[in-house]
């Protein structure tokens, strides 16, 4: 399959996310044209204000286009023409919806919406990427885990339970059915079609931002869970025990670019991680390197003995040649941020 270079165009979904910024930027950087999907006009002018005020040199690349409903029939038609690459990161995100309809309806039809898009009108195509999760991968047992293994798991429990399952288990089962419908998709058509597709079963995202958020209520998706996590907040302070496999946003967006343009990831699923770790491990590396004295650290014992379902990330390393950065790294860089911004400054001596 042919390499993509700049500087070519490529269709990133959820272009105005956290990760679909993240993406944007680098893709920019390396002399891309980016033409992001955002749900409203509001959404696609502040995306391209960030790069406006961040990358002033580049806006000239970067256009919009607006899919309001990812599930609805071609709703990707117009998107995909005259692109040569697609990344596809735009899915129900939260895990806390009780409700199987909300999660897995558009996660499953919006890939889809994609690929059948671009089977008819990716005409200059050479490569799909699309953004899964870790929770696609991993079940309940302990252990390392592979891109061989499926949360199946998950389905399941939502097949059985529907709404009453754990939220978890339904984002869970979202994943895999989204993943495996791709797969099905492409195997069916593949004597059809000259591009191909890379799955990224992706881990939880957390790190910097790119965009500076007017105010703490305003930091996307992840980046705003870590924050409330890092403090303690009530709603939050239960999960501090639990454990992720975690990844750097400018790591899981390197990734993304890698797998558009190396040959050699063509037709793989690629974990992308970078290790496993506890909330609680993000608390004591703030207290080690004596960040913000008056925030509460916790117990640093707390989820010593969790068990591990570690997601390997060799694949990752092997194809795509990532060095991830680890917790150290990203903590530092987020924190220092957050300071610049006095976000933490109750919590200063």
């Amino acid at each position: 399959m042919p390499t993509i270079a700049a500087p070519e165009k490529i269709l990133v979904t959820g272009a105005n996310g956290y990760l679909g910024v993240w993406v944007s930027k680098l893709l920019l950087e390396r002399g891309y044209f980016v033409r992001g999907v955002v749900r409203t006009k509001e959404k696609g002018n502040a995306f391209v204000k960030i790069f406006e005020e961040k990358l002033p040199t580049h806006v000239k690349n970067i256009e919009y286009v607006l899919v309001p409903d990812i599930s609805a029939e071609h709703a990707f038609d117009d998107a995909v023409k005259g692109v040569t690459g697609i990344v596809h990161i735009a899915s129900p995100l939260t895990n806390l919806v009780q409700d199987v309809d909300f999660l897995i309806r558009p996660a499953v039809e919006g890939t889809l919406g994609v690929l059948k898009s671009a089977l008819a009108h990716g005409t200059d195509l050479k490569r799909v990427v699309i953004t899964s999760s870790v929770r696609a991968v991993v079940q309940a047992e302990a252990r390392t885990y592979t891109e061989d293994n499926w949360a199946e798991d998950a389905v399941k429990i939502v097949e059985e339970k529907k709404n009453e399952a754990n939220g978890m288990y339904i984002y869970g089962a979202s994943k895999v059915l989204a993943e495996k419908a791709a797969w099905n998709f492409y195997e069916k058509h593949k004597s059809e079609i000259v591009w191909d597709i890379v799955t990224i079963p992706l881990a939880w995202v957390i790190g910097p931002t790119v965009e500076d958020p007017p105010s703490l209520e305003n930091i996307p998706s992840t980046a705003g869970l870590f924050y409330l996590m890092l403090v303690s907040n009530p709603m939050w302070d239960a999960m501090n025990a639990s454990g992720i496999n975690y990844v750097d946003p400018r790591d899981a967006a390197e990734a993304h670019i890698k797998a558009l343009e190396v040959e050699a990831a063509g037709g793989e699923r690629i974990i992308v991680s970078s290790h496993w770790c506890t909330w609680q491990d993000w608390r004591n590396k703030a207290a080690e390197y004596g960040y913000f004295p008056k925030l509460d650290k916790g117990d640093p014992k707390r989820g010593a003995d969790l068990p591990r379902r570690i997601c390997s990330n060799e694949k990752a390393k092997h194809i795509l040649g990532i060095q991830f950065k680890v917790l150290p790294d990203t903590l530092k860089d987020t924190l220092d941020y957050y300071k610049t911004r006095g976000w933490l400054a109750e919590y200063e001596a």
